[in-house]
């Protein structure tokens, strides 16, 4: 008699157990895959598996659909609004510089160390990339990363994927965070070196670490006999190719242009600026045109260039050679 109400006691743990497999070992890459679509809790993407029976899509949409009805956070439904702020993240190993755009919707976050974290992280792993890439055969390479590469991103070496990290810093914030697009420029080692400047961006995080964070941005590759490295000449030179990426990012150049091109304006028309580098009037040097000011404080050749401005649609003036 004790035996089978024994039996009969422990009957219906095991059937709910039995019943509850699916949702406590719902399949692990579904489960991630929902939570970083949605930005929404865990639990609510494993609830929505199991009423879907673990179709990806048809979870979603219900997720969707609740989250419109129920007013759940409103990161989900954060895509269908514009995302024009965020912070463009710089960092520069040896003869090779990484720039990155991670957007979202206000200030108000883009200020915020979790944000800030996860652009420093972004740039890691670009970085990481750039490192396995194969070795410049020209003087300054550079490449933007195609939409495959920068899904592809881990958070710095040994690191995991950065798309779960976006995903975990929507849900905080409550708004919609992407990495908008990514891009390194490099020299042979010995050639020159990367010069990097970044303006706009808050006080320093410590979570940042070596990135330098601003709204606008821009890598400056420079040529200079031996690399200029160390000593008072490598220092001076330095502190010039910072000064020309200063002035990339404020005056917003489309092209190097040639060393001795003569000034003519975008499109033949009168009031225009200047879109060749070479050609501008320097900022540090009013009245000075940057080819002349490199060639007798240098020499210092510029190979090479990458802009961006935050929430700037992608045009040729983002790069030039």
């Amino acid at each position: 008699m004790q035996r089978a109400a024994r039996s009969a006691v422990w009957a219906l743990p095991a059937r709910f157990f039995r019943a509850a497999a699916p949702v406590l070992a719902a399949d692990k890459e579904s489960l991630l895959q929902l939570r970083r679509r949605t930005g929404l809790p865990i639990l609510q993407c494993r609830d929505a598996l199991q009423r879907c029976e673990g179709d990806l899509a048809q979870a979603e949409a219900w997720l969707l659909e609740q989250a419109r009805r129920q007013g759940w956070s409103s990161a989900p439904l954060a895509r269908e609004r514009p995302a024009r702020e965020g912070l463009v993240g710089l960092l520069r190993e040896g003869p090779a510089a990484v720039m990155v755009e991670l957007s979202c919707e206000t200030d108000f976050v883009a200020r915020t160390s979790e944000f800030q974290r996860v652009v420093a992280q972004a740039a890691l792993g670009a970085m990481e990339l750039c490192r396995r890439a194969p070795p410049a055969a020209r003087a300054c390479s550079q490449h933007f990363l195609q939409p495959e590469e920068l899904a592809e991103l881990r958070t710095g070496p040994g690191g995991g994927p950065l798309s779960e990290e976006l995903a975990l810093a929507q849900g905080r914030l409550g708004e919609a965070v992407s990495l908008r697009r990514a891009a390194w420029l490099r020299v042979r080692p010995g050639s020159g070196f990367v010069s990097g400047y970044a303006h706009g961006g808050p006080a320093a995080d410590p979570g940042a670490g070596p990135v330098a964070l601003g709204t606008l941005g821009a890598l400056v590759a420079c040529g200079a006999r031996g690399g200029a490295r160390g000593g008072a000449r490598g220092a001076a030179l330095e502190a010039l190719g910072r000064q020309v990426a200063q002035h990339v990012a404020g005056f917003a150049p489309r092209r190097v242009g040639r060393a001795r091109e003569r000034p003519r304006v975008a499109g033949g028309e009168g009031g225009e600026e200047e879109e060749a580098l070479l050609a501008q009037e320097f900022l540090h040097a009013p009245g000075r045109r940057v080819g002349r000011v490199l060639r007798a404080r240098g020499p210092l050749r510029v190979t090479g260039f990458v802009r961006f401005r935050c929430g700037e649609e992608p045009t040729a003036d983002v790069t030039a050679r």
